[in-house]
C-alpha cells in the first residue's frame, strides 16, 4: 500500500488499463452471444443495440419458395388456385379456359344442412372462398313472376300511364299560367291559355273513356276515372269566361270540387293496382300509380 502512495500516477494508469482490458472482454462476449439472448426495446424483436453488421443473412428466393409452399399445404390454409392456362384457338387466337361461371355456381350453391362438403364437391371448398358464408350472394335479379290478370293490370297501367305522365310533362307549367290568369283577368291571351289546358284535359279523359283494352276488374274505376279527366277539363275552360267576382269564385269553385272527385277516383286506381299485387318500378310508365313516401 505504501508503494501505491508512494507512485500515484504509476498506480492510476495502471488501473485505466484494467479497465479498458474489462470493457474490451465485455464488448467481444456480447457480440458472440445468440441474437436471441440480446436485449430488445418494447417487447419487439430482439436485435443487436450495438453491432448493426451483425443481422442475420437475408433469406434466398429459394428458401422463401420453400416457405410459401409449406403454407400452401399446410391445414387450414391450403390454397388451390384456379387454372388461368389460356389455349390457342382454330383461329390462331389466345383463349382462356377458366370456367368463370363455375366459379361463381360455387360461390352462390347452398351448402348442405350440416356444413360439409360433398362426396364429389372438388377440394376448392378448402380454399380461402370457403370462408365465405354461403348462400348469401347473388348474381342476377330474379324476375318478378305475375298472374294473368296482373300481367293484365301491369300492361294496363303503363299504358295510361304513359298518356298521364305524357300529359304533365306537357304542361309542367300549369301553376304558373293559372295563377297569371288569376292576376290579369283581363288578359285575353292568359284567358286563352287556360282554355287550352281545360281542353287538354277533355281530350285525355275522352281518350280513356274510347280505350278498349281495359280489365274488367278496373272498368269500373277506369271510367270513373275518365270522367274525372273531362270534368275537370270542362270547369277548368269556363273560369275565364266568368266577368263577375261572384261568378269568377263560384267557377273556381265549381273547379275545386271537380278535382277533389279527380283525386279520390285516382287514389281509388292506385289502391286497385296495390290490392292485386302489382308493382311497377321507377323505369315504368305505370310509376305514376305508385306513391312514394317523402319526408317532411
Amino acid at each position: 500500500m505504501d508503494w501505491f502512495r508512494t507512485h500515484p500516477y504509476v498506480s492510476a494508469l495502471g488501473a485505466a488499463g484494467v479497465l479498458v482490458l474489462l470493457g474490451a472482454f465485455i464488448v467481444v462476449s456480447g457480440a458472440s452471444q445468440p441474437a436471441g439472448t440480446r436485449t430488445s426495446a418494447w417487447e419487439g424483436e430482439a436485435a443487436p443495440l450495438l453491432n448493426p453488421t451483425s443481422h442475420g443473412p437475408i433469406t434466398s428466393a429459394t428458401q422463401n419458395a420453400n416457405v410459401m409452399g409449406q403454407t400452401q399445404d399446410s391445414p387450414p390454409y391450403t390454397y388451390i388456385a384456379p387454372n388461368f392456362s389460356n389455349t390457342i384457338s382454330p383461329d390462331g387466337e389466345e383463349e382462356s379456359t377458366y370456367d368463370f361461371d363455375a366459379f361463381i355456381a360455387k360461390l352462390t350453391k347452398q351448402a348442405n344442412p350440416k356444413g360439409q362438403a360433398a362426396a364429389n364437391e372438388e377440394d376448392s371448398l378448402l380454399s380461402a372462398y370457403a370462408y365465405i358464408p354461403r348462400g348469401l350472394i347473388s348474381t342476377s335479379t330474379p324476375n318478378a313472376t305475375r298472374s294473368v290478370l296482373q300481367q293484365e293490370l301491369y300492361d294496363y297501367g303503363n299504358d295510361i300511364g304513359s298518356t298521364i305522365e305524357s300529359f304533365e310533362q306537357q304542361h309542367s307549367d300549369t301553376p304558373q299560367i293559372l295563377k297569371g290568369q288569376v292576376e290579369d283577368r283581363t288578359d285575353s291571351g292568359k284567358a286563352a291559355a287556360v282554355v287550352r289546358i281545360g281542353r287538354d284535359f277533355e281530350e285525355m279523359g275522352k281518350t280513356f273513356a274510347a280505350m278498349e283494352t281495359v280489365p274488367s276488374s278496373l272498368a269500373s274505376a277506369h271510367n270513373a276515372l275518365a270522367k274525372s279527366y273531362i270534368e275537370i277539363g270542362t270547369n277548368l275552360a269556363l273560369i275565364p269566361g266568368a266577368q263577375r267576382d261572384a261568378d269568377f269564385i263560384k267557377a273556381i269553385q265549381t273547379y275545386n270540387a271537380s278535382a277533389d272527385t279527380l283525386a279520390k277516383n285516382y287514389i281509388q286506381m292506385v289502391s286497385l293496382f296495390g290490392a292485386h299485387g302489382v308493382a311497377f318500378s321507377a323505369n315504368d310508365a305505370g310509376k305514376v300509380f305508385t306513391f312514394t313516401p317523402t319526408g317532411l
